[in-house]
Formats: C-alpha cells, sequence, structure tokens
C-alpha cells in the first residue's frame, strides 16, 4: 500500500513538474510590447487613464464619426473587411485595440467596467469628436457601448450592435477562469493556441480572410494577451449586462442590433430578451449567421450598418 501511494505522489509530483515546465515555456516564448516594437510595428497611438491604445482613424475628419469596438479577443482587424465601406460613404470610421489586445499597452487590470468604459472616453476626449455620435459594438463590444452608452447618454446618436453579449448563460470556462493558478495556467498555454486554431480552421473554410491568423500570431506574441483574457473573464459582466441595456431602453437611445440565428456563442435567443428591455430596438437577423458574421458575411454586415446609419432598413 505504502508503495502505491509513492507512486502517485511522484506521478503527481512529475506532473506538476510538467505542468510548471509548460507554463514557463509558454511564456518565455513572448516578447514585450514597449516602444521599440511600436516603432517597428508603426500605426497611431492615444493614451487614456489605463495605458496607451493602438488605433486608427480613417475618412473625413469632419464627418460623422463611428467608433467600432472589436469584441473578447479578435482585435481591431476584425473590422477591416467592414471599415472601407463606410468610408467610401464619407463617414470618419475610428477603430482601436482594446487593452490587452493588439498592439495597445497589457496594464495588470482589472478588467473591468471601469477600464472598458475609460477606453471610450479617451478615445472621444483625446480625437476631440464631435458628439452625439455612433457607437458599433461587436460581440463583447456590444456589452461594452451599451455600458457606455448607459452612463453617458448624452455622447449617443445611436448604438449598432453585432452580435452583442450581454444576455448569455455564464460558460463552464467562466467558472475555471476563475480558480486562482488554474485559470492562469489554461489561459497561457492554451489561450492562444485555442484562438489561433479556431482562426486556421475559418480560413480554411474560406470564413475568414487569409491574412487574419498571421495578424492574430503577430500580436498574441506579445505579454500579456491571455492574461488580459482572463482578468476580463474574471471581472467584467459580459454575462449579465441586462440592467444596462434597460437604462439605455428608458433614455431612449437609438438601437440597432444585427445578429446571426445560428450564433453559437452570442445566442440568438437573447435578442428577444433584449427587445423586452430595449422596445426601440430595430433587430437585422441574418439567417443562419453564426457568431463569425463581422468577418465571414463582412459586406453584408458593413450594408446593414450603413442602413442603421442613414436611418433605412436593409432589405
Amino acid at each position: 500500500m505504502k508503495k502505491v501511494m509513492m507512486l502517485f505522489i511522484y506521478a503527481g509530483l512529475f506532473l506538476l513538474v510538467m505542468s510548471l515546465a509548460v507554463y514557463m515555456a509558454a511564456r518565455n516564448g513572448l516578447k514585450e510590447l514597449n516602444e521599440q516594437a511600436r516603432e517597428e510595428i508603426g500605426g497611431l497611438y492615444l493614451d487614456t487613464e489605463y495605458g496607451t491604445l493602438s488605433y486608427t482613424r480613417e475618412g473625413p475628419i469632419n464627418s460623422p464619426a463611428v467608433i467600432l469596438v472589436h469584441g473578447f479577443s479578435t482585435p481591431k482587424f476584425v473590422w477591416d473587411q467592414i471599415t472601407p465601406s463606410l468610408v467610401a460613404k464619407g463617414y470618419q470610421v475610428i477603430t482601436f485595440d482594446h487593452l490587452g489586445r493588439g498592439f495597445s499597452d497589457r496594464p495588470a487590470g482589472p478588467y473591468n467596467a471601469e477600464l472598458y468604459q475609460s477606453e471610450l472616453a479617451g478615445v472621444i476626449a483625446n480625437l476631440e469628436l464631435k458628439t452625439p455620435l455612433t457607437l458599433v459594438g461587436y460581440s463583447m463590444g456590444g456589452a461594452n457601448v451599451v455600458d457606455y452608452a448607459a452612463s453617458h447618454p448624452e455622447q449617443i446618436q445611436q448604438l449598432i450592435l453585432i452580435a452583442p453579449a450581454g444576455y448569455m448563460d455564464d460558460p463552464d470556462s467562466s467558472a475555471l477562469a476563475a480558480k486562482p493558478i488554474i485559470g492562469e495556467w489554461l489561459a497561457t498555454v492554451f489561450g492562444n493556441q485555442y484562438a489561433g486554431t479556431a482562426i486556421q480552421s475559418e480560413i480554411e473554410e474560406g470564413l475568414a480572410p487569409k491574412d487574419m491568423y498571421e495578424k492574430f500570431q503577430k500580436q498574441a506574441s506579445f505579454k500579456g494577451y491571455t492574461e488580459a483574457l482572463l482578468s476580463t473573464l474574471r471581472h467584467y459582466p459580459m454575462h449579465d449586462l441586462a440592467h444596462r441595456y434597460k437604462i439605455v431602453g428608458k433614455a431612449g437611445i437609438p438601437v440597432s442590433a444585427i445578429w446571426g440565428t445560428a450564433d453559437e456563442v452570442v445566442p440568438y435567443s437573447g435578442a428577444a430578451e433584449m427587445a423586452a428591455d430595449v422596445p426601440q430596438l430595430k433587430l437585422e437577423a441574418i439567417e443562419d449567421g453564426n457568431h463569425n458574421i463581422a468577418y465571414a458575411q463582412a459586406q453584408l454586415v458593413a450594408n446593414k450598418i450603413l442602413a442603421a446609419l442613414q436611418g433605412r432598413k436593409d432589405g
């Protein structure tokens, strides 16, 4: 019996050492996102309360501003196929990388509602954008813009939401992420790999741009990306923001939602709950569309965004 117990102990120690080795190897292969790295990357940057944001600004500066806010894990390049259509119609389009993603700073966190609100406040203030303006949010970005609008309704002309978070069950992955040590290990060892593999599969199926994997890997090669995702899972209430949607509904802010009926990440069933909380909601359903509609069906989504901007129904 004693020998069996010793075998279990040695096996446990071996697994622990191997797990630590894998964890350290994953961390040691990452680079620092510093000024030298940013000089090589290029692009535009602005300072906010919690850190520096990487951003783009296209179209006439004096035209109506539209800020596109990306979701949980894929940075601002998710908008690359949509931005040209909006600029071609004369809009000023701003995109930015969330803190912890793309080429924005990766602060320690916590990545909570205050941090995400500060990003939009910083973009609007630093770029001296005229308000009220339009915010477009994809997935978690939809939750971000609703939360911001609930606090600053006077700044908002309208909200356009694409597969927006806020009405969804908390998945088992969030429970694992909440566990100390386990969450860090899973995020570091599997975070980049899982997301990268998913993008590769979509490229092979013709559902994502061919350069999307390369763009993802470039930003994921810097320290802090998986830590930001983990902190967001722990501290940002993206699964339960009904109370913020209700505030927007009562404020009467125009809201449009573009949503795939086959969305497996943010289920389309949330649209009915949203409509109850936001009576002025205009819903544009994309039949059989999945969560990747912002790039898998980019032109269709761009057309629906333009229709909302121009106050007409796309159809």
